[in-house]
């Protein structure tokens, strides 16, 4: 009996024994396996840290371009609108605007009427700011002319014989609305002056009104008022021209 009881004592030794070395086998292998997933995840996360690294580089690198192309874009539009102000400081600087520009189509004008350009240099440069001009004017009054009363002889003779004076103007209306034969100071009228030769100039508008006309070394310059009824007066003074 005791031999019997050794025998089983020894069996369970072994059985515990088995299930001891079982279970520090299981223990290394739960132990590897967990070791190789650590360092496996390591890797992978070190090579996903790895490839982040190099995207971030190339995207600082493209980004570097990007700032760069942006840098000489920039430059490029700073160029070309300083140079379009240069090219707009130009125009606006050589080509004419104003009184000046008036001159010049004039000018234009001229030469296109045959004027020698001579001429024309001769008299911008003789022109000056200082005038030298009669101190009275001259001084005379004649009638105006309307669609209902026209004379041939209403009409002046002004700077020395040169030209010749005569108006037309709308007729005044009586209370009963029907024409008058002088004319209305208040509507437009029409003044002409016929040099000698032929030549006319018409000036049409609300009394009063100016108009130069040179003659040679002479310019007269005339202002029509209204006068008393029927009549327009007109004054001219003579000036050194140019």
């Amino acid at each position: 009996m005791s031999y019997g009881l050794g025998l089983s004592e020894k069996r369970k030794a072994k059985e515990r024994r088995s299930k001891f070395f079982k279970f520090v086998f299981y223990l290394l292998l739960l132990g590897a396996a967990g070791a190789y997933g650590y360092f496996e995840g390591q890797s992978e996360a070190d090579r996903k840290v790895a490839l982040a690294d190099e995207q971030r580089r190339v995207l600082l690198k493209e980004n570097d371009n990007l700032t760069e192309k942006t840098r000489a874009a920039m430059d490029k539009q700073s160029a070309a609108l300083a140079e379009a102000r240069a090219w707009r400081d130009k125009y606006e600087k050589e080509i004419p605007t104003g009184e000046p520009l008036e001159i010049l189509n004039l000018a234009r004008t001229r030469l296109e009427e045959g004027l020698d350009p001579v001429r024309i240099k001769n008299l911008i440069t003789l022109a000056q700011n200082t005038e030298n001009c009669s101190l009275k004017p001259t001084t005379k009054r004649f009638i105006v002319n309307t669609p209902i009363y026209q004379q041939p002889g209403n009409s002046i003779s002004l700077a020395d014989g040169s030209v010749t004076v005569s108006g037309l103007g709308a007729s005044t209306l009586n209370a009963d609305g029907k024409p008058e034969a002088w004319y209305d100071p208040s509507k437009p009228v029409a003044i002409t002056f016929t040099k000698i030769g032929g030549k006319t100039e018409k000036v049409e508008g609300v009394l009063p009104i100016s108009k130069s006309l040179v003659f040679g070394s002479d310019e007269f310059r005339f202002t029509v008022q209204q006068g008393n009824q029927s009549f327009a007066v007109i004054s001219v003074t003579r000036c050194d021209f140019p």
